[in-house]
């Protein structure tokens, strides 16, 4: 039979039985006169026994040995991709939570699922989309930075923040920044700066590291912050931004 026939047979295509002689687990047949490859039926069995194997997730690098070789019994393999399956379905079942974690909630699905019941509370208020896109880049880029230890800090500030009689406050200021022109009045500025350290100082001491110093982000990763908020606010909030932070620089225990 002809490269096609088998093909056909074995329900692959002609490709693949071009890349299975390349890697040398399928051995070339000679050619006719007329130049075409010709196939036998012991051809057929190898190539169906491929597919089993390959279908069990046996690596093709190694199929030629499981094939070639008189041993029956292949428990030591056979309990490697055990392994290889628990670990994958671990991986999906996670993966599988996760997404009910953000259908349930609602938010999009690049923000991390940890943070996405808080946004679905955020996404209450009255904020601008520009804004939102901010708090939504802002908490992936700081999932990434602090890690899973990490992650676990940032939750608790998010709990407390979304706390009943925190979240309307917090709101609230937010709006006003969401609000500041490039250009707002130094007064307001300021005053909306006081307000935040004031109101919130206490609840950053949810992002420090176990000793209570706020050592989670080292200084480089600091800067790969500092560099967002840099580039994603107008000069109004960064001059919020800047004196916020001297505010709390200043409280015991933080950076």
């Amino acid at each position: 039979m002809r490269s096609g026939d088998l093909a056909s047979l074995a329900d692959v295509t002609v490709r693949t039985l071009r890349h299975y002689h390349r890697i040398g687990i399928l051995p070339e047949p000679g050619r006719d006169a007329s130049g075409y490859r010709r196939y036998t039926i012991h051809d057929l069995i190898r190539l169906l026994r491929i597919r089993r194997l390959a279908a069990l997730g046996i690596p093709l690098d190694q199929v030629a040995d499981v094939l070639d070789s008189e041993q029956e019994d292949h428990d030591d393999l056979l309990s490697g991709l055990e392994r290889e399956l628990d670990a994958q379905i671990a991986r999906l079942t996670r993966q599988k939570a996760l997404l009910g974690v953000i259908r349930e909630h609602r938010t999009s699905p690049d923000v991390p699922p940890e943070l996405a019941r808080f946004f679905e509370t955020f996404a209450l208020a009255d904020a601008s989309p520009a804004m939102n896109r901010i708090d939504r880049e802002q908490s992936v880029l700081l999932a990434h930075l602090l890690g899973e230890e990490g992650i676990a800090h940032l939750t608790r500030f998010y709990e407390r923040i979304a706390a009943p009689g925190v979240i309307e406050v917090v709101t609230e200021l937010a709006l006003r920044f969401d609000r500041l022109e490039a250009d707002s009045d130094p007064e307001v500025t300021g005053r909306l700066a006081d307000d935040f350290a004031e109101r919130i100082g206490a609840l950053v001491t949810d992002l420090t590291g176990p000793d209570g110093q706020a050592d989670l982000l080292d200084e480089r990763l600091y800067g790969l912050f500092d560099q967002y908020m840099s580039d994603a606010l107008n000069p109004a909030q960064k001059v919020v931004i800047a004196r916020v932070m001297e505010r709390l620089e200043a409280l015991p225990g933080l950076r």
